[in-house]
């Protein structure tokens, strides 16, 4: 486990798995769940931020409609957001 995973390690993901993948990556953090519902997490160097995007299912439907894109600025709010996002589609 690298440092910069540490910090989303204390996320209540209700259930979900995380899955780490790259550091400030277009593909950074995956969370997952047994219904099929996916939280992705990338950084897109082009905008300078954050995108925490939601799809109902891990496929090309899912992904053509998601449910919610979220553009983070900061790093710092990072966390904040994801775990605003999983507590908003994981009741």
């Amino acid at each position: 486990m690298n440092n910069w995973t540490v910090i989303y390690k204390n996320l209540d993901l209700r259930k979900g798995k995380t899955e780490f993948i790259c550091e400030d990556d277009q593909d950074m953090i995956e969370i997952r769940y047994d219904d099929g519902m996916l939280i992705d997490v990338g950084y897109i160097e082009e905008d300078k931020k954050y995108y925490i995007t939601v799809v109902e299912l891990d496929d090309a439907n899912g992904w053509e409609k998601p449910l919610a894109v979220k553009a983070v600025d900061s790093k710092e709010d990072l966390f904040n957001e994801i775990q605003k996002t999983i507590f908003e589609y994981r009741k």
